[in-house]
């Protein structure tokens, strides 16, 4: 494990850790000043060995995996804090390609209802791509930032359903099939546990 990752771990265990010790009796509806963990299954068009930039424009060489994220749901106002570990290890150009994202940074809600929440946000940290071997099959990171939009639709007092979409931005890439540095984008839809405090 790098001390990257072991950087990033400690500050989502801590994020989660602060999220605990601020909990407070709360409504049923998707509230603040509460932590959060998610995950959810994710497709991607890598930018590497596709020609068209869409989301779902890139078929044949689509790569798939899931994405794992916790956060704080509010440390000022409408603004809160997340994490988030994404790795694709299926797709692409091979089956021996592989990319993952080790990323944190503030989220903003725009608009919350008692039934859903639209929120962005705005993470940046390290991006790792394995290229196939026939390509080398180097494995290198790289510095990247990645602004998303996300909906959470509430299903129960403690969960919901996050729709998300994300544009990600890896400016220090250079090598075959993406040599104006790579701009991955996809979507998600996962599950969200919101633990609220319990009466007994």
């Amino acid at each position: 494990m790098t001390v990257y990752k072991k950087i990033l771990i400690s500050v989502l265990m801590q994020a989660a850790f602060a999220g605990v010790l601020s909990a407070q009796s709360v409504p049923a509806a998707i509230t603040p000043s509460t932590y959060y963990v998610g995950v959810q299954p994710i497709a991607v068009n890598p930018d590497w060995g596709c020609a068209k930039g869409g989301p779902i424009s890139c078929w044949d060489h689509e790569m798939y995996g899931f994405e794992s994220y916790v956060g704080i749901n509010q440390i000022y106002k409408r603004m809160g804090v997340e994490g988030t570990i994404r790795m694709l290890n299926w797709g692409g150009v091979s089956s021996d390609m592989r990319e993952s994202n080790y990323v944190i940074g503030p989220t903003f809600r725009l608009i919350g209802y008692r039934t859903f929440t639209l929120s962005a946000n705005m993470q940046a940290g390290l991006a790792s791509i394995t290229l196939p071997k026939a390509y080398g099959g180097t494995t290198t990171r790289y510095f990247m930032f990645s602004p998303s939009g996300f909906v959470d639709q509430r299903l129960t007092r403690d969960f919901s359903i996050r729709y998300e979409y994300e544009s990600q931005f890896w400016p220090q890439f250079k090598g075959d099939l993406g040599t104006h540095g790579l701009t991955p984008n996809g979507f998600g839809v996962g599950v969200t546990y919101r633990p609220h405090p319990r009466s007994f």
